[in-house]
């Protein structure tokens, strides 16, 4: 029973033996058993291993065991495995980590651990990637998250997406940011979202994207 193992036996298991668990024998590993694993040791179990291991055990991994899974492993985590990570395993994830994930898998992130990703981070988001992100996770988001999202990340959200920034941090999008954005896109904000917008920000928009306003929301500037 690997289970019954204690720290120094589970620290001893060689490359091969812990190739030959199975998947029996990883969804039985409590979340201490894997905390008893060196960040070597779980980079050496396979994919579809990591992939048995319950979502308690994998919430248990530290920040060092986070950081060493190959891009291999991380792909074959589950959205349920990966809502189990918080926010400083995230900030152990390289850009090249981050890039592999699917917009299922960031999806299924917590809004505090999306919200932890730093710059460099947010950065290697494709626009598939900002696509699946939920209206949660994005207002979630503060005004230095938003900040550091570039315009062609922001033109590949929808506008549910983007209407679900919170106001201050629509009050922080840079003119290039703004500039970017469809007229369907500035359409759909609401006329609370609307009115964050500072003269400097609505003087930036184009004539295209001043038709995308709807009556409703010129109602709210006029009356502002």
């Amino acid at each position: 029973n690997v289970s019954a193992m204690d720290a120094t036996q589970m620290a001893a298991l060689t490359e091969t033996q812990l190739k030959g668990l199975t998947a029996t024998q990883m969804k039985g590993l409590t979340e201490t058993d894997v905390g008893e694993l060196s960040a070597t040791q779980v980079g050496q179990l396979s994919a579809t291993q990591l992939s048995n291991l319950t979502s308690t055990a994998v919430s248990a991994l530290s920040d060092t065991q986070v950081g060493s899974l190959s891009t291999t492993q991380l792909k074959g985590l589950t959205a349920t495995q990966l809502k189990g990570l918080n926010e400083t395993d995230i900030g152990e994830l390289s850009e090249t980590q981050i890039g592999v994930l699917s917009s299922t898998q960031l999806g299924a992130l917590t809004a505090t651990a999306l919200s932890a990703m730093d710059g460099t981070q947010m950065g290697a988001l494709t626009s598939t990637q900002v696509k699946g992100l939920t209206t949660t996770q994005l207002a979630g988001l503060n005004e230095t998250d938003v900040g550091e999202l570039a315009s062609t990340q922001l033109a590949a959200l929808a506008t549910t997406q983007l209407a679900a920034f919170s106001t201050t941090s629509i009050a922080a999008l840079s003119t290039t940011q703004l500039s970017g954005l469809t007229s369907t896109q500035i359409g759909g904000l609401t006329a609370t979202n609307l009115s964050a917008l500072d003269a400097t920000q609505m003087g930036s928009l184009s004539e295209t994207q001043v038709k995308g306003l709807t009556a409703t929301q010129l109602r709210s500037i006029s009356a502002t």
